[in-house]
């Protein structure tokens, strides 16, 4: 995986392709390799391919967040975003710590159209992380968004503070 990165850090995509799939090979439990080899294939234009590698990773490791997540990402760069709404949620169920799944779910639901739920989500998600600036910044765009000025400035305050900027 390492040697795969090099040669994806080194702009050389196909090394970077072999030595992914050579890892996952040796180690079909290690579940970086299919994460890596994904982006490997998006940084290439072949989010299809990528698809196909996290869902062969989810065939080994069906309750890996990680792999939902990268799924997830992949489903919306294959504009399949109802899929990718379920594996984002599946994601923060398996990883309810994870401020950074949380976060992605609340705005997929928002770009979804259901602003409501988004909200839920990203509240909740704040009560765990009260100091991540993404979830406050998501919170004011979308109260902004609804009209509701009064809740924007409350979480522009916290985002304000000294304490705000990461978990």
């Amino acid at each position: 995986v390492n040697l795969g990165s090099f040669y994806a850090y080194q702009g050389d995509a196909q090394k970077a392709e072999v030595e992914m799939q050579v890892a996952i090979k040796l180690q079909p439990s290690y579940l970086p390799a299919y994460v890596n080899l994904a982006d490997v294939y998006r940084a290439s234009g072949r989010d299809a391919a990528g698809e196909q590698t996290l869902r062969e990773g989810l065939k080994l490791a069906p309750d890996s967040a990680v792999l939902h997540y990268a799924l997830g990402l992949v489903l919306v760069r294959l504009q399949q975003n109802d899929s990718a709404l379920g594996e984002f949620r599946r994601a923060t169920i398996l990883d309810p710590g994870s401020a950074r799944f949380a976060y992605v779910y609340g705005v997929a639901l928002y770009s979804a159209g259901n602003s409501t739920a988004a909200i839920a989500k990203l509240d909740a998600a704040l009560r765990n992380h009260p100091n991540d600036r993404d979830i406050l910044e998501a919170l004011v765009s979308i109260h902004q968004a609804r009209g509701e000025q009064a809740l924007a400035e409350k979480y522009t305050e916290r985002l304000n503070k000294p304490t705000a900027g990461g978990d």
